[in-house]
């Protein structure tokens, strides 16, 4: 009974000990470390380009009344992969090239964020049509859609 008393004591003292000399962990900080097995979806993903397909033609028939569509993707291009570091959410930051029904082709930015889907469970993908940024979100240029 001592015995498991003093084992008790000591392992309180120690995990006591080692909390107070790590006050940057992220722990600390109140951050979280993503590891380095997130599966985050591929530049080139269709499912990645069926939904930035289908948000854009819901956006440009409800809000703009516009029938504008993306017909194509063309040569995706990743420019950055977890910019600011591993105590983020994961984020996959992509450009493409895209047909639009209007005949222009136009560089579309987008990124693709590890659990920021509906309720944190799934990936979310935020994108930007160059030219078609109507409301600005992510003005100048789709420049805020990228790293």
């Amino acid at each position: 009974m001592i015995r498991i008393a003093a084992v008790l004591a000591f392992s309180l003292a120690t995990g006591a000990a080692f909390a107070a000399d790590t006050p940057y962990s992220p722990e600390a900080r109140g951050t979280t470390v993503v590891d380095d097995g997130v599966r985050l979806p591929l530049c080139n993903s269709r499912g990645v380009f069926g939904s930035i397909a289908a948000a854009f033609h819901d956006k440009e028939s409800e809000y703009w009344d516009s029938d504008l569509r993306l017909e194509s993707f063309d040569e995706p291009i990743e420019v950055g992969y977890r910019p600011w570091g591993t105590e983020f959410f994961a984020r996959r930051f992509c450009v493409v090239r895209a047909q639009v029904s209007d005949g222009v082709v136009r560089e579309v930015h987008y990124a693709i964020i590890h659990k920021a889907g509906t309720l944190g469970i799934a990936h979310r993908v935020e994108w930007c049509v160059n030219g078609l940024d109507r409301n600005l979100a992510f003005a100048p240029g789709c420049k805020m859609a990228g790293p």
